[in-house]
């Protein structure tokens, strides 16, 4: 019996259909990630300092240890184990971690850069027996790394910020943080400014229109300080066309996905976060639609570009092929350890047609257009501009027409990788230009309009999660596996809240109406301690270097005990000097006297207390005594609050007693009362303010305000002693009174 160990269950089917196919039948298993890990972080570092190698790796848990005993019986059973975990440092590291239980006689190691039947013939004809272990100790290094660093930090931050609930530290997250700290800082801080530009509308003798833009003596836009001295330009009533000159360009398409890119693209046009956009291109992987998705390189095999290029010819003719594929470099950081996102050569040919269907097909289908829109013919357009003169002054017009659509027949549009515009670069005054009606030096064209063009300076936009991963990789601050798991761990800590991006007042792209990262209270308090106390943690250089050593260690021009030991003597100080930094207190703000203490002798005070919830990370606040602690509660009395002011107190219509303030799902609020028999509910507008009820036809009282139990959202008045009920909006609005 021949065995083979995957890392994920989801390719367990596929993969056995395919051995079988080949002659090659297997029992095929898996680790499900890793098998063995340290400790949790309540058991310490679990680190031996001198040689930074772990001190016990145990089953992450009871599932863990009934796969291990399951995954030692099968090898014990097996004449040959094929380990073939993903082919990255993480793969390897989870095959180092099942190595030992093989004897060398019977180990294999091989790597699947997709799951189609040739990518598993390709993977099983290229079995090693060995391991890589530059790669294994790269992850071994970064393991360790992250564990003293996450756990000695967090000590540190839990000690000497006790006043903030759910801090840690850590070395990625630490400098994710601080970057949208730092931009929501910098935008908030911003101060714009506003300055001016002429257009002029031009009309020709045969009455078609065009718009130029004046220009100084250096033939750039002229720009007014203020909106007087751009008014005061005297207005030319006939111009001659100085020149034209036209140009043709030819745009080539953009590479195909890796995984930085995609993380992008897919939030920009298809509205998924990095975690779904993760789980898209793992899930395509594993059914064998694409090739591996943890890349960062853009190279792409030989026999994938032919493919490219006969489907394009195939599906949009010859003239849509250029003459030579297309060649793409990959950056310096890139590790180019596999091939670009790409579709995955179909093996019959109905495979392709079968993939427009399933939870991620326009997932796949934008892979696909990018794909061969990488590959396809340029884009030619002809850009015109044109010099006016008009009594002395320059004026430009610049039109654009598509000469011939190429790539862009494939891929309709490009534009989600652009960089930031920020008030160093403002926008242009013609972002889109349009054709210009046909012109030649020496036509009259005649003044139809002017118009004064306000151009203000923006700030940096806040990051949402595809412009964040995007400045991670520019900085070269973690790898394509690191990625998906910085953005959620800053949102589900609650550091971080994803809310509308404000609006500019302007016609804005589709991707600028992305969610942006908005970082909370804590997250300010968080990251200033940290770049006092762990400057190495936020500092974007050494978090950069930290991971260009840990490629060194794969390409076995570095140690993983050097790297590990160079970076600690650095750490370690920084650790001596913040466990001597003062313990910051966090001076709670005053509400005023507690009522229960008041009646009952005591001197309490109110005080405000925030919070964020650990079950469904929303924001809370609430008045509690200062009186009361952790050990002791003699008093226990807390009231409701709104932006940090107590809410006025109400009194039941019904009875008198007092009222219970509610916040409802839907964002309205409500207000209970407890001493009814029916528990009447009542209705408040935003300012907590009761608002009238009608009253019951029948018995005179005030009716109580509920919601529908089978249709949410959906309000009405009761008095349900008489049986009596109104329609009611939201509002409280009756029906019929």
């Amino acid at each position: 019996m021949e065995l083979l160990i995957l890392e994920s269950p989801n390719k367990i089917k596929d993969v056995q259909r395919y051995t079988k196919e080949l002659g090659q039948p297997c029992v095929v298993m898996a680790t499900c990630g890793h098998i063995l890990d340290l400790p949790p972080m309540s058991a310490g570092a679990c680190v031996d300092i001198k040689t930074f190698s772990p001190t016990q790796l145990v089953p992450r848990d009871s599932a863990g240890r009934d796969r291990t005993a399951q995954l030692q019986q099968a090898i014990a059973k097996a004449t040959k184990v094929i380990v073939a975990t993903d082919p990255d440092r993480e793969g390897e590291a989870i095959a180092a971690e099942v190595w030992p239980w093989i004897p060398s006689s019977k180990a294999f190691r091989a790597t699947f850069e997709e799951i189609t039947l040739r990518g598993i013939e390709h993977g099983l004809r290229n079995t090693t027996s060995t391991l890589n272990r530059p790669s294994a100790d790269a992850a071994s290094a970064r393991r360790v790394i992250d564990r003293l660093a996450g756990w000695h930090a967090t000590s540190v931050v839990f000690e000497k910020l006790r006043h903030l609930k759910g801090v840690s530290a850590g070395r990625l997250q630490s400098a994710a943080l601080r970057l949208v700290v730092e931009r929501f800082r910098e935008n908030s801080e911003f101060k714009p400014s506003t300055t001016y530009g002429l257009r002029l509308k031009f009309k020709t003798v045969t009455g078609q229109q065009l718009t130029a833009r004046l220009l100084d003596d250096e033939g750039s836009p002229r720009i007014f300080q203020n909106q007087a001295e751009a008014q005061a330009v005297a207005r030319p009533i006939i111009a001659v066309v100085s020149s034209v000159d036209a140009t043709k360009k030819h745009q080539k398409p953009r590479p195909p996905f890796e995984a930085t890119s995609w993380l992008q693209v897919a939030q920009k046009t298809l509205r998924l976060n990095v975690k779904d956009a993760t789980a898209a291109i793992q899930a395509l992987f594993e059914q064998g639609h694409t090739t591996y998705p943890r890349t960062d390189t853009v190279r792409v095999s030989v026999d994938a570009i032919e493919w490219a290029r006969s489907e394009i010819s195939r599906r949009l003719g010859p003239d849509y092929l250029p003459p030579t594929p297309w060649e793409y470099k990959d950056s310096r950081l890139t590790q180019g350890a596999h091939e670009a996102i790409r579709p995955t050569i179909p093996h019959q040919p109905g495979d392709l047609d079968a993939r427009g269907d399933g939870q991620w097909h326009q997932a796949y289908a934008l892979i696909e257009a990018r794909f061969l829109a990488s590959q396809a013919a340029a884009r030619i357009v002809e850009e015109t501009e044109v010099l006016i003169s008009a009594e002395g002054q320059i004026w430009e017009a610049r039109g654009q027409v598509e000469l011939f659509d190429g790539w862009r027949r494939l891929l309709a549009t490009d534009e989600h990788e652009e960089p930031e515009r920020h008030e160093d670069q403002p926008a242009p005054l013609d972002e889109d230009p349009d054709s210009l009606p046909p012109l030649k030096a020496g036509d009259q064209l005649f003044v139809a309009g002017v118009e004064v063009v306000t151009n203000t300076s923006r700030p940096k936009p806040l990051f949402n999660q595809a412009s964040l991963v995007a400045e991670l990789k520019r900085l070269g601050i973690g790898r394509p596996s690191t990625y998906p798991s910085i953005v959620p761990l800053l949102l589900s800590r609650g550091w971080v809240v994803e809310q509308r991006a404000p609006s500019s007042g302007k016609r804005r792209k589709k991707s600028a109406d992305l969610p942006v990262l908005v970082p909370q209270a804590v997250a300010f308090d968080l990251a200033d301690f940290l770049a006092k106390a762990f400057p190495s943690l936020v500092d974007y250089e050494f978090t950069a270097s930290m991971e260009a050593r840990l490629d060194e260690i794969e390409a076995q021009k570095a140690s993983r005990l050097d790297v590990a030991s160079t970076w600690w003597a650095r750490f370690e100080q920084e650790l001596s000097a913040a466990r001597a930094l003062k313990t910051q207190s966090h001076e709670r703000p005053d509400l005023g006297p507690c009522p229960k203490c008041i009646a009952e002798g005591r001197t309490g005070r109110l005080q405000l207390i925030k919070g964020v919830s650990s079950k469904n990370r929303e924001p809370y606040e609430f008045a509690g005594c200062d009186q009361d602690s952790k050990d002791r509660r003699p008093c226990g009395f807390t009231a409701p609050t709104e932006n940090g002011a107590l809410i006025e107190p109400a009194s039941c219509p019904v009875c008198g007693a007092r009222l219970r303030p509610v916040r409802r799902k839907d964002g309205g609020h409500s207000w209970t009362c407890g001493a009814c028999p029916d528990n009447n509910w009542f209705l408040a507008d935003a300012a907590w303010k009761l608002v009238r009820s009608p009253v019951c036809p029948r018995c005179g009282k005030p009716m109580s305000h509920r919601e529908h139990s089978t249709r949410k959202g959906d309000f009405f008045w009761a008095c349900f002693p008489c049986k009596e009920f109104l329609d009611s909006d939201v509002f409280g609005a009756c029906a019929r009174q």
